[in-house]
């Protein structure tokens, strides 16, 4: 009897202690950035919140950022859906988790972000912008990176605008050129490569040329030595002397 009663005693501690623990996986934030592994710098974190308020202006979405060592076997996704649920994101608001210890991430998106905003998008924006810098551990330079590419591109969803000039040590131009100015460099590009085909085409085609003019005259040279020369040579030195056997 004894012990039965300490068997439920003992269970009735891990049902009442259980909930607070989960809990306590799932922090609370703390604004913008929730840096519970301690790799972000101060000027990341602030900058990131200057970002998040311009987002929220133009698109009413703002950005949050969550770092955390390990997840205790929780997917990234699922822990990073729980958190924005949690808090109670809005339709336009973004979550970018960053499991360090695991060097595994997801991004988390509202709603209407989404639609503007989809998977393969996502998916792509954190290949060319994040993964990089992430893996080789610059985590302030990852950072720095995807929020201004992921923020302008939301805002051009929306046909607005978003400066992010002065955010994270770059200018807008170096974090999200005009495509105006990569269109003006490919075309460049290609018409100077179109332009050295052409030149390298014009000199094969005249080198080719040449050598066919020189093969003729070789040609044409053998076959008139044969044809007359080469005869007269034979009828003169057998001149004079009948064929065999004709004497």
């Amino acid at each position: 009897m004894l012990k039965t009663r300490i068997l439920l005693i003992a269970l009735a501690c891990c049902l009442f202690f259980l909930p607070a623990a989960a809990e306590s996986q799932y922090p609370q934030a703390q604004g913008a950035v929730t840096d519970l592994a301690g790799v972000l710098g101060v000027a990341t974190a602030d900058d990131t919140a200057l970002l998040s308020q311009r987002l929220k202006d133009a698109v009413d979405g703002e950005i949050y950022v969550v770092t955390r060592h390990f997840l205790g076997g929780a997917e990234p996704l699922e822990y990073g859906q729980y958190l924005f649920d949690a808090w109670e994101l809005g339709e336009m608001d973004c979550l970018l988790l960053m499991v360090i210890g695991e060097e595994d991430y997801a991004l988390i998106l509202g709603n209407e972000a989404g639609k503007r905003l989809p998977l393969e998008s996502q998916m792509t924006l954190l290949a060319n912008s994040f993964r990089v810098e992430y893996l080789n551990r610059e985590y302030d330079e990852a950072v720095g990176k995807f929020l201004p590419a992921l923020s302008g591109q939301l805002a051009r969803a929306a046909g607005e605008k978003i400066d992010v000039s002065g955010l994270f040590g770059k200018t807008a131009a170096e974090i999200t050129p005009r495509p105006s100015a990569w269109n003006d460099l490919w075309n460049g590009m290609f018409a100077q490569v179109e332009e050295e085909e052409e030149s390298n085409w014009e000199e094969e085609m005249a080198q080719e040329e040449t050598e066919t003019n020189w093969r003729t005259v070789i040609i044409w040279g053998l076959v008139i030595y044969f044809l007359f020369i080469r005869k007269k040579k034979k009828r003169r030195y057998n001149f004079g002397h009948p064929p065999k056997g004709r004497r």
